[in-house]
């Protein structure tokens, strides 16, 4: 993998478990940040959902209660917008995601082995989802890296035993299926140090894209931004030239709209306009209103409120005087 040197003098190190994500749980990044999805997930209890630990390192989730509005924004269940795309219990429908890796289950001889469950299980921690029809999930983690994989045939949840194999069932997402069934080999082997992040232009371009995004949050314009993806140095020497200011348009334009539904299509592959979705839209307010309210929720004047983006206003009275501070994002676990 390619390794791309960050430009910021700023610390932004609280970013760097992003790097290693799949492309759903990028979706999970922008989606927790998206205004209106924010307020929906505020209804959510903890009670909705029935957890059932297991062996070590298993657990089962069941929802208890429907699941309508989550599932319009593409979710299985409603998980909590404050954790992050290793930590939050994300799980994807095949309609939002569907080239998602597949497992089909199938009746195993008791003198049989299966390899992907001699693999993983050991290894990794292992979150079983069964949703409100019955079909079933696996949130499988290590090492701060995640899999969602769907699983056909028979049951995990039944008394004999069962033999998983991967396979693709749709021709037309062949090739996207194959790469991120290659990806979730991550899993497999001896433990990597993955301390030092390594980017792609991909993975750096999503990363500011965040970024931008929490900036905004606390009322930051495109200029502060700049100086904490570049330094201000850097801003005060380049930003009279239309090339950097054209970079945190682009970046901010490209997070808003994956944040707004682009996800479904740029991130999931889900190949259907967000429009078409039906996505809620609290339009009770108007932008302008709402953009205020995000930052009076964003310092706790409200009790429905977003976490914050970045940790005080004495960060962004740094950030604007050129004193680079420590930015932080939506807050990990």
């Amino acid at each position: 993998m390619q390794n791309v040197a960050l430009n910021s003098n700023c610390d932004v190190s609280s970013y760097d478990y992003l790097w290693r994500l799949s492309p759903d749980r990028w979706a999970w990044e922008f989606l927790r940040r998206n205004y209106d999805f924010r307020l929906d997930a505020a209804g959510r209890s903890d009670n909705d959902i029935s957890e059932r630990p297991a062996c070590p390192g298993f657990r089962f989730l069941r929802s208890r209660v429907p699941q309508t509005i989550a599932d319009r924004w593409g979710l299985v269940f409603m998980p909590d917008p404050d954790r992050d795309g290793v930590e939050a219990d994300a799980v994807w429908n095949l309609h939002a995601f569907p080239d998602q890796i597949e497992i089909s289950c199938s009746p195993r001889a008791r003198d049989q082995q299966c390899e992907i469950w001699n693999h993983t299980v050991p290894f990794c921690e292992v979150t079983h989802i069964t949703d409100p029809v019955g079909r079933e999930f696996l949130l499988v983690r290590r090492d701060r890296y995640v899999v969602q994989v769907r699983c056909t045939g028979i049951s995990l949840l039944g008394l004999e035993p069962v033999l998983m194999k991967l396979t693709i069932s749709e021709v037309d997402g062949y090739e996207r299926q194959v790469k991120l069934q290659k990806a979730a080999f991550e899993l497999f082997g001896e433990k990597r140090d993955h301390s030092v992040p390594q980017w792609t232009k991909t993975t750096q371009v999503l990363r500011d894209g965040l970024i931008a995004l929490d900036c905004q949050e606390l009322g930051m314009n495109r200029r502060d931004i700049a100086v904490v993806l570049f330094g201000a140095e850097r801003v005060n020497a380049e930003w009279a030239g239309p090339s950097q200011k054209h970079t945190i348009r682009y970046l901010v334009k490209k997070a808003e709209a994956l944040r707004d539904g682009g996800y479904l299509t740029e991130l999931l592959g889900g190949g259907v306009a967000p429009d078409k979705w039906s996505l809620p839209q609290h339009s009770d307010r108007g932008q302008e209103q709402r953009t205020r309210e995000g930052s009076a929720l964003a310092f706790g004047d409200i009790d429905r409120r977003p976490t914050p983006a970045v940790s005080s206003l004495q960060t962004l009275r740094q950030v604007r005087k050129g004193r680079v501070g420590r930015v932080r994002h939506l807050k990990p676990n």
